[in-house]
């Protein structure tokens, strides 16, 4: 009986936390790729030549077409990401795989493989990209909605 009142009482607090971190986690939600954008572009400011040859080496492995297609080069990098736990990243390349066609439950299988490689730690960064598929789905959405 003690068992299921210590269960019982550590699930009320798990639901306390989340119900008061809700906003704060809208909040950090909805802002992600716009960090990511001015980060990229202060980066840019400070280190050119850096960002420069990065963006490059980007470009001529995960922007042309290979023995594997971009989209599937965005799963690769999603994969790594959830594994890596990079947030950024996660948002990032799960965004570029939709731009290639990828579909969510694709996005979400190939974050899936990343568990089974990094175990817990990668199993709670799926969470982020959940949040950038969501938050892809109503950047779509507001744009449906302006035209």
């Amino acid at each position: 009986m003690k068992k299921k009142n210590l269960l019982a009482k550590l699930l009320i607090t798990a639901c306390i936390i989340a119900v008061s971190t809700t906003g704060i986690l809208a909040q950090e939600k909805v802002s992600v790729f716009d960090d990511l954008s001015e980060f990229m572009e202060k980066f840019e400011e400070k280190c050119p030549d850096v960002a420069k040859s990065f963006y490059d080496l980007h470009d001529t492995i995960v922007n042309k077409e290979g023995e594997l297609s971009i989209k599937e080069k965005e799963f690769v990098a999603i994969g790594i990401a959830v594994s890596t736990r990079c947030k950024y990243c996660i948002y990032f390349h799960t965004a570029r795989a939709m731009q290639n066609g990828a579909t969510e439950e694709e996005i979400m299988e190939a974050a899936s493989i990343a568990v089974y490689m990094g175990g817990g730690p990668a199993f709670v960064h799926i969470k982020y990209v959940i949040d950038a598929l969501e938050e892809l789905s109503a950047m779509k959405e507001s744009k449906n909605v302006e035209k």
